[in-house]
Order: C-alpha cells, then structure tokens, then sequence
C-alpha cells in the first residue's frame, strides 16, 4: 500500500500583511539614526522615543511609517500599533485616511477642568477653529488641577485656559513646552518645608492634634466617596 503524501501549499512571495514601504524605512534612518550601524536604537525602551520624533516630524504617525519601525526596531507591528494608539498625544492615520490638519488643541477634559467650564470652552474653540488646520479635541487628565481650566496647543500647555487665550497661542504658533522652574529642595526647607513632618518624628506634634489640624482643614479624598482625610 502507498502513503500518499499531502500536496505542499506553494510558497509565498512576500510576507503576510501589508508591504514594508523602502522610502518609509529610509526615512526612518534619516530621522532616527541607521540601526544597522547603531543597533541600541532597536531596544525596546526607545519605542515611545521613536515614535515622538515621528509625531513631533510629520505631526501623526501614517501606517507606513509604523510597519517601517516595526521592522526598524524588529518588533511585532501589534506591540507598535497598541503603543501607539494608546497614549492621546499620538495620532495614527490609517491607509485610507487623510493627513491631519498641522496642529491640535486638546483641552482637558478631567473633572476639575469640566468644573472650571472646559465643556464651553472646547465648544466655543471647535466653532471657531479652521478644520483644514487645526483639530479641536478632548483630552485625558493633563495634571495641572491647580489650573483649571488647562488647554493644550500641540505641547504648550495654556492655564486657566479661556478661548481668546488659546487662540492667542495658536495664532504665535507656541507649540512647544515650557520649562518648570521647580522649587529646590533647600529652598523648601528654608521657607519652612517639612517642618510639620520633622515635628511629628521628634514627637512634639502628637497622633491626636495632627487628626485633629486635618479634620478643621476639611481635606476630603477624590476616590470617589469623598471621605474626609482624617478618617482614614
């Protein structure tokens, strides 16, 4: 008796998927550096790096240039894409879509700026924004509560944000961010940082009057409950 052998499926000529585009590839190198002669711009950690430039340089992230990183840094394109798609300041264009206009205002859309009138203010700015070049959108937490309400024009943020404000920095074109003068730790001391703490340690200040400085403060947390501070 003969074993037939199952037919072989013929090999395929490309791989699966969409094609590496070359010219999306060598623009990569162009922008980020030849990984070939330079194989540390492959670690994985450079990913968020890597796909800053290609938003900062093009102002989105085409398909084309995603598969070309993913090949670039010899990833999966699903490890690419999931990263991509899921920070707000990235924006992926797919194949079929049309570049975006050149710049975003985001405004913050947390509860504290939805307090201070985010809802009006990214309202009035979507009826007033050319669509051909500029987007109008909602954005996640930007931490800055203190300064509510907070817009962002491309990467420069803009506190206590009204819509003649924003306008204004759209029309400078002031897209990028500020550096933040932090406050150095022995100048914290000198203006009398940590001194509540250092107190509490040397047992000047006792569990029961600090319980009860917090419950006359009315701190309250933000979990949801609102239960005072001094309670738990």
């Amino acid at each position: 008796m003969t074993v037939q052998s199952p037919p072989s499926r013929p090999r395929r000529g490309r791989p699966r998927g969409r094609e590496l585009a070359p010219l999306a590839l060598n623009g990569l190198r162009t922008l980020l550096g030849d990984e070939r002669a330079d194989p540390a711009l492959r670690r994985r950690d450079r990913l968020i790096e890597h796909l800053h430039a290609l938003q900062d340089a093009h102002g989105h992230l085409a398909m084309a240039e995603l598969r070309a990183l993913a090949s670039y840094m010899a990833l999966p394109m699903a490890a690419i894409y999931e990263t991509a798609t899921f920070y707000a300041h990235f924006d992926v264009v797919h194949d079929d879509q049309a570049p975006l206009p050149s710049l975003t205002v985001r405004v913050c859309d947390s509860l504290s700026c939805r307090l201070a009138g985010a809802e009006a203010l990214h309202a009035r700015l979507a009826a007033g924004a050319d669509p051909a070049e500029v987007r109008v959108l909602r954005a996640p937490c930007m931490g800055r509560c203190d300064t509510a309400p907070v817009a962002a024009v491309g990467h420069h943020h803009v506190r206590y944000a009204t819509a003649e404000g924003v306008e204004a920095v759209v029309d400078t074109g002031h897209v990028h961010p500020e550096a933040i003068l932090w406050q150095r730790l022995a100048d914290y001391h000198a203006t009398g940082g940590y001194r509540l703490l250092e107190a509490c340690r040397a047992g000047s200040v006792t569990v029961e009057a600090l319980s009860e400085e917090l419950e006359r403060a009315g701190l309250r947390g933000l979990g949801g409950a609102g239960f005072s501070t001094f309670r738990k």
